[in-house]
Parts: structure tokens; C-alpha cells; sequence
């Protein structure tokens, strides 16, 4: 029979903390707040972007959001949802949002963990890079369209292509 070995998955009381070592390991400043939610400022080359961290002990969900530093108004509302669906269209992993509490778009992703005990702080720590990467990718495509005043086709397509290789 073959096995699998798993490696860094640690047996914890509170995968929160697990969060916060992979944290720390990056050397971000962050808050715990009164729920032990965790949040971080990183500094992109956009914005600054909130990353929290969270735990939905009932489900045994990891989730991560990552908020734009960038407000979304009732005016721009039926263009915002028409990019979101066409981004999250581009998504392999997580989705975008806009918090109607705030205006701010987000990346969100959630983590099923089998118990409440193990937790992977590799997988933690990948999905932290994706949350970031993405709101790098189209935080100008939001830009675009809240401070441009363009549509939500025309915010997408004004993104700069990727290129692979140097020149």
C-alpha cells in the first residue's frame, strides 16, 4: 500500500495560530482582534492591502480576505458587479467582492481543514501569495473604472499583459 507523507501540518488546539506564525515568519505587523481574527496591512505596489485571517469554528473554515484600498460608490455599482463577474471569471482559486459595509472590493478564499487540529501553514502561506498576486493583477482594472470613469470591458481590457521571459 502506498503512503503519503505530509509534511508541516501541526497539531494545534487554535489554527489561528498557525496563521499568526506564518505571520510572523513574514515579518508583518498585525492585530488580533476580540473574535481572534487576524489582521495585516501589506504594502503593495498599488495600495496597501488589509489581509485578514479568520475561523468559522462550526464549519472548520480557514478564510482569508485581502480588502483594496480603494472605495466603491453607489454611482459606479452596476459597473463594479458587471468586473467582478468578468475577474472572477479569470480566477482559478477565490473570487472577488465589494463589502457593502465599506465600498471595498476583496479577495476572499476559504479553507475547509478535515478537524480543527491540523492545519498546513504551507498552504497558508500560498494562498496568502494568490490573495495578494490577484489584487496586484486587477487593482488597476478597478482604478480604471472608479477614477477613470471607464466600463467595466474597457477597465479589464486596459490591464497591462503579462509577459514571460525578458527581452
Amino acid at each position: 500500500m502506498t503512503q503519503i507523507k505530509i509534511e508541516n501540518i501541526q497539531k494545534i488546539d487554535d489554527p489561528i495560530d498557525i496563521v499568526e506564525e506564518v505571520v510572523l515568519a513574514n515579518g508583518w505587523d498585525y492585530e488580533r482582534d476580540d473574535n481572534k481574527n487576524i489582521h495585516v496591512q501589506v504594502g503593495g505596489n498599488w495600495c496597501d492591502y488589509q489581509l485578514s485571517y479568520g475561523l468559522n469554528e462550526r464549519g472548520n473554515i480557514i478564510y482569508i480576505s485581502c480588502a483594496l484600498d480603494i472605495k466603491v460608490t453607489d454611482k459606479n455599482s452596476v459597473e463594479i458587479y458587471k468586473l467582478l463577474s468578468n475577474i472572477n471569471q479569470k480566477l482559478a482559486l477565490g473570487h472577488f467582492e465589494v463589502w457593502l459595509e465599506d465600498g471595498w472590493p476583496i479577495f476572499r478564499h476559504s479553507i475547509l481543514i478535515s478537524n480543527k487540529k491540523s492545519l498546513c501553514k504551507t498552504q497558508i502561506e500560498e494562498v496568502s501569495l494568490i490573495a495578494l498576486e490577484e489584487c496586484e493583477r486587477f487593482y488597476p482594472a478597478f482604478q480604471f473604472l472608479l477614477w477613470d470613469n471607464k466600463n467595466a470591458n474597457d477597465s479589464l481590457n486596459s490591464l497591462m499583459l503579462y509577459t514571460l521571459g525578458e527581452a
